[in-house]
């Protein structure tokens, strides 16, 4: 894959190291900011005195073979940390008239929208195909969108995970369920824990969810060996530019078995740990290769689970807790590859 090269200093505003960043996003109206590592990116960057201009996936176009966006000049009204937890204001940000721009203008792209991958999200990234590397950094790149699916990409390193199985095929699923006991299944494009469900050999239940999953056998599912260590917890990860950069632990509430924050879960202050960058080491030249830049992924105990690309969450927990400035870094670290003009 060649080098990408990112914008010189061409595409700041007059004023010194001013960036202009793009996020493209759900709208704002429906993010949750005192959650949302979108909304604390945009804040870091507002911060830091870039400009800040968010756009959605609707919003985007192509005029004579340049992709552009219908984009809003943003002001945000910074969340305060009280007592360990983010407070934002009812009226959180401000947001201009729209826009068009070319999109190779920005100094630096945030794809940041929610999950599914689906026709439209394919669409925008096909769009987006046609920004400049040369002249803008994807965060993350369009193509690595695509080839990085977050339940599967993980599998490209199978020792660094579970057993796992890919099949629509019930029975050779049932076989997977009895021979380790228990399992968790997960559909191939779900977010925030959603159709995620526990599989164990004696449930009467078993061959209904299995028909429902797959959809009679005819939609594949992910399903992975229940690993034990779960009981403790599992781990969210940042991975900027290939290396481990922050963590929390989710760890999940009474009887819900699920530790995704959106079911429920709680968490608890954590560190980038040897472990973590032990997987980095395998699994980080990958994404660097594939312009996946800022990523997050999961680990129960030892194993690596599953690789977040499209919008990964975590800062805010991870800030809060940890007391440590991760957006403002990650931001930082953005502005000084656009500042240096080459990704390495």
């Amino acid at each position: 894959m060649r080098q990408q090269v990112i914008p010189s200093r061409a595409n700041t505003d007059t004023v010194g190291s001013r960036f202009t960043f793009v996020f493209i996003t759900d709208p704002l109206s429906e993010l949750a900011p005192a959650h949302d590592t979108t909304v604390a990116l945009m804040e870091a960057a507002q911060a830091l005195g870039h400009r800040v201009l968010v756009t959605t996936i609707a919003e985007l176009g192509v005029t004579a073979g340049r992709a552009t966006a219908q984009t809003r000049d943003v002001t945000l009204q910074p969340a305060v940390l009280i007592d360990g937890k983010w407070i934002v204001g009812t009226n959180w940000f401000v947001a201009t008239e729209s826009e068009q721009i070319f999109l190779d203008t920005a100094a630096a792209i945030f794809m940041r929208t929610d999950p599914p991958v689906n026709a439209d999200y394919l669409r925008a990234t096909y769009i987006l195909d046609l920004v400049d590397p040369a002249r803008t950094l994807m965060l993350n790149s369009p193509s690595g969108l695509r080839d990085a699916n977050e339940k599967l990409f993980a599998l490209r390193f199978p020792q660094l995970g579970p057993p796992t199985l890919i099949s629509a095929d019930q029975t050779e699923i049932i076989d997977a369920v009895q021979s380790w006991g228990r399992a968790i299944l997960k559909p191939t494009d779900g977010m925030a824990g959603r159709g995620i469900m526990l599989l164990s050999p004696g449930d009467p239940n078993l061959h209904s969810i299995l028909d429902t999953a797959t959809e009679r056998g005819t939609t594949h599912v992910v399903v992975q060996q229940y690993i034990p260590a779960v009981t403790a917890g599992d781990r969210r990860v940042i991975v900027l530019g290939g290396t481990p950069v922050g963590a929390v632990r989710r760890i999940a509430e009474g009887d819900e078995f699920r530790c995704n924050m959106a079911a429920g879960a709680s968490v608890e202050i954590d560190t980038v740990i040897e472990n973590d960058r032990r997987i980095c080491k395998t699994l980080g030249p990958e994404l660097v290769k594939r312009g996946l830049h800022f990523v997050g992924i999961d680990i129960i105990g030892d194993r690596l689970t599953e690789v977040n690309v499209t919008s990964p969450t975590g800062i805010r927990e991870i800030d809060a807790l940890c007391g440590s400035h991760l957006a403002t870094s990650t931001i930082a670290w953005v502005a000084a590859l656009c500042a240096n003009a080459v990704v390495r």
